[in-house]
């Protein structure tokens, strides 16, 4: 009889897998994340049959993450610039505290070892807190430019904010709201 697999095992793969891929991308190799996790190379293998299937796992892993912290409740009874900004200061935060994550994910976005599947079951997942952003945005925005916003420029922005903020950590109030009224500001109808 085999032995059940242990939950503890797969998430160090995937969280040396994460290290790998956001210091040297995907072509970090299996043995390296085997060692680094504490199994044999084997054993990883054991757990993801392929190189592909572990790193697109790691992809949907670190969206669903992403996504989960977007969606935290929030006040609605606020308005729609603070609840975008409570969102804002989620993805923030989420980027800070998970700078392994962030560029893993950097990585793996832009690579073709994630599937087509992985990334519509990340698409699907994000609706909801994508339905959010555009419901924040009604009203401000130019109905036509939503999607260019929250698709390119809130991530993007994002991103520079945290690097940003990572480089001068005694700024980051000003840093964050900086990076936030560029956004609403910009985004302005």
């Amino acid at each position: 009889m085999a032995r059940p697999l242990s939950e503890e095992k797969r998430q160090a793969l995937l969280d040396a897998a994460a290290d790998f891929v956001a210091s040297l991308g995907t072509g970090a190799s299996t043995a390296k994340i085997a060692k680094a996790a504490g199994v044999s190379e084997g054993t990883l293998f054991t757990y993801f049959p392929t190189k592909d299937d572990l790193l697109n796992q790691l992809f949907v892993e670190i969206e669903t993450d992403l996504t989960q912290t977007m969606l935290a409740p929030y006040s609605a009874d606020t308005s729609a610039k603070d609840r975008l900004f409570a969102v804002w200061n989620r993805l923030i935060d989420w980027g800070l505290k998970q700078a392994t994550a962030r560029k893993a994910l950097r990585q793996l976005k832009v690579s073709d070892r994630v599937t087509a599947e992985s990334r519509n079951q990340c698409h699907a997942m994000q609706l909801s807190a994508r339905a959010m952003v555009e419901e924040c945005l009604a009203g401000h925005a130019a109905p036509d430019r939503i999607a260019f916003y929250i698709d390119i420029i809130l991530f993007d922005l994002a991103d520079i904010t945290i690097n940003a903020i990572t480089t001068k950590p005694k700024e980051s109030d000003a840093i964050r709201q900086a990076g936030f009224d560029l956004f609403w500001n910009g985004s302005a109808a």
